[in-house]
């Protein structure tokens, strides 16, 4: 019993160090110029779009639009279905976004499938800001972020880390982690410096862009030695969870959907005993969920 107040009381701790503010300087103040690296090198992956049944929403979708104050009537759910996987994605896309559905399908379409495959729902919502946030692998995009590459990136990459994708669970806070950041001298840019999670999140990003573009982060700064340790710690990870950030393949599992719901003020309102069947397709691997939330610390744009 005493060995497992100590495990929990080590993991509060844990837990408490990775939400702690970093005084490392920052390598770049923003990492916008991945962007065009990205465009370049990662291709739209085909795609089909069939609209969801009429007067139903996935659950998540509804709890996150509802829970920033706007109706889940105005939002139009969509089936995914991409080329690399056999499972559609359910997306969520509200009338009012500061961009079209495509936008949505496309950005997130460029992120490698098995990047993808730690996202269960994507959220597109209006706002005067630009910014996202990640709720138990549900990706919620507001104004602007609808079609940046580096948000979905960053976003994703906490599903990574979060759902335990590495085989070091979470990465954020573990000892691991911490020993490889004390060796470098910086952070990747402003944003890394909320807090470890978010470090992680940026250094997936900056990872990404060197596995997948030609020259890469280290050939785009001079500089860049001094996250080296944190870079390499992400690019073990993601290479020993299955080259999760590289380009290519096929899905091997997906987080399941959560259950359809009606919409309440829908003009075409569903029977809970008819909703649509959104289960995962026979050889697809479920990938465990769990409950976390970035949104107090992921209210900037990465």
């Amino acid at each position: 019993m005493h060995s497992l107040y100590l495990s929990a009381a080590v993991a509060v701790f844990a837990a408490s160090v990775a939400s702690q503010r970093l005084t490392k300087p920052a390598l770049q103040p923003n990492l916008d110029n991945l962007v065009q690296g990205f465009l370049n090198n990662l291709p739209i992956t085909p795609s089909t779009q069939t609209p969801f049944q009429a007067g139903s929403i996935p659950t998540d979708c509804k709890n996150i639009v509802e829970g920033e104050g706007l109706n889940a009537a105005d939002v139009q759910t969509w089936t995914v279905k991409y080329n690399d996987c056999s499972a559609p994605w359910i997306v969520c896309y509200h009338r009012n976004s500061r961009g079209p559905l495509s936008d949505l399908v496309n950005t997130f379409g460029r992120l490698p499938v098995r990047t993808r495959q730690y996202v269960r729902h994507v959220i597109s919502l209006p706002s005067t800001s630009d910014f996202a946030y990640n709720s138990g692998g549900n990706i919620a995009m507001f104004g602007g972020t609808i079609n940046n590459v580096n948000v979905y990136f960053h976003e994703a990459a906490h599903s990574l880390d979060l759902l335990g994708a590495y085989p070091i669970k979470p990465l954020s806070s573990s000892a691991k982690w911490a020993s490889e950041y004390n060796l470098d001298s910086a952070v990747p840019d402003p944003y890394a410096q909320t807090n470890q999670v978010e470090n992680v999140a940026q250094n997936t990003v900056v990872t990404a862009y060197e596995r997948n573009v030609p020259g890469g982060f280290f050939g785009l700064n001079p500089n860049a030695n001094r996250i080296f340790h944190q870079y390499a710690t992400v690019d073990t990870q993601q290479r020993e969870g299955g080259t999760l950030l590289v380009k290519g393949g096929a899905c091997t599992g997906r987080l399941a959907n959560s259950a359809p719901v009606p919409v309440a003020g829908a003009t075409s309102r569903v029977a809970a005993s008819s909703m649509p069947n959104v289960d995962l397709p026979a050889g697809i691997t479920v990938v465990p969920g769990k409950d976390f939330n970035t949104k107090d610390s992921c209210k900037s744009k990465p």
